[in-house]
């Protein structure tokens, strides 16, 4: 899968990965966000080995937004993005979220 992370998220994206072991690789590919004419942001895509799983409604932060959740190989923390892949967060769940 494809992951589009800011330049200044990178090195944070590409340490948690790497050290939950993920299969990732960063491309040399790079582009630019635009918000209302306005370049906001560089982003970087992330070549990343990791199984999408259903969002869990304790991460759902409303329900006009559509996140996707891949939970990292530790299993105690979740990458997500939006619908196209843009990196939105990591995200660690409270203990005893799975009751």
């Amino acid at each position: 899968m494809e992951i589009y992370v800011s330049k200044d998220q990178l090195k944070e994206v590409s340490e948690v990965l790497a050290a939950e072991g993920v299969n990732f690789q960063v491309t040399d590919k790079t582009f630019s966000l635009i918000l209302e004419g306005k370049e906001i942001a560089e982003v970087v895509e992330i070549k990343a080995q990791i199984l999408e799983t259903e969002v869990p409604a304790l991460l759902e932060d409303a329900p006009d937004i559509s996140l996707r959740a891949f939970r990292l190989p530790s299993g105690r923390r979740f990458l997500l993005t939006d619908v196209n892949g843009n990196f939105v967060r990591l995200v660690t769940p409270p203990p005893g979220w799975e009751r």
